[in-house]
Order: structure tokens, then C-alpha cells, then sequence
């Protein structure tokens, strides 16, 4: 019994880490919503119920409006930090830019005959 709890306790910690809090929620009002509305009426009628948004349960409704307000404070978290590059960049005196494509100093050449030299080792550590 306790290495089916263990089990049971996993899989519910690796469906948060996977889809988050919310996600479970609803997978637990979807749940309770088809076993309360096929009492009511056939399986076929809940399952319409529960997945119309015709007749939502209290715990979906308080879902969607968790789901709202997080993505109204995204959408104005992203603005706040495009307004803070944008007094950024007006505050920059000088803005320097290559006007020729970057050339490396020196190149690493792989030749035939160098590829049976021997690689150096480094010298012994002391002790």
C-alpha cells in the first residue's frame, strides 16, 4: 500500500511540474463534473455538459478568472519592460557599430600532416 501512495504521490508531483497547479485543478473539476452530471442524466449528456461552456462548475469559473488576471499581469509585465528599453535607449549619448564584418585574427588550420604530431602534455603538478 504505501509504494501505490508513493506512486500516486509522484505521478501527481510530475503532472504539476508538467502542466502546473492549474491544470490539475481543472482536471479535478472535469472529474467531478462528469461524475455528478452522469448522475443526472446519461454518460453521453455529461461528458456535452462538462466539456460545453454552457454549464460551468464554480471550480472552472474560478479557473478562468485565475487564468485571466495572470495573463492580463503578463501582458502588462512585457509592456512595462518594452517602456523601460525604450527610456533606456532614448537616455544613450553615442551607440558605436562595426562597420566592417569581424575578422578573426587567426585561424586554426587542420592539415594533413599535422595530424600525426603529438599533442604536448602539460607538465606534471607539484606536489
Amino acid at each position: 500500500m504505501p509504494r501505490r501512495v508513493f506512486k500516486t504521490l509522484l505521478l501527481l508531483l510530475c503532472g504539476w511540474l508538467l502542466a502546473g497547479p492549474l491544470a490539475l485543478l481543472q482536471l479535478g473539476a472535469w472529474g467531478w463534473m462528469l461524475a455528478s452530471y452522469s448522475q443526472e442524466s446519461s454518460f453521453r449528456q455529461a461528458i456535452v455538459e462538462t466539456f460545453g461552456d454552457e454549464r460551468p462548475c464554480d471550480m472552472c469559473r474560478v479557473i478562468d478568472a485565475v487564468e485571466d488576471s495572470e495573463t492580463s499581469t503578463n501582458a502588462q509585465r512585457s509592456e512595462h519592460q518594452d517602456m523601460k528599453l525604450m527610456l533606456g535607449l532614448g537616455r544613450a549619448i553615442e551607440v558605436c557599430a562595426p562597420m566592417a564584418p569581424f575578422e578573426p585574427k587567426a585561424a586554426i588550420v587542420c592539415e594533413p600532416e599535422n595530424a600525426l604530431l603529438s599533442v604536448p602534455t602539460p607538465p606534471p603538478r607539484a606536489a
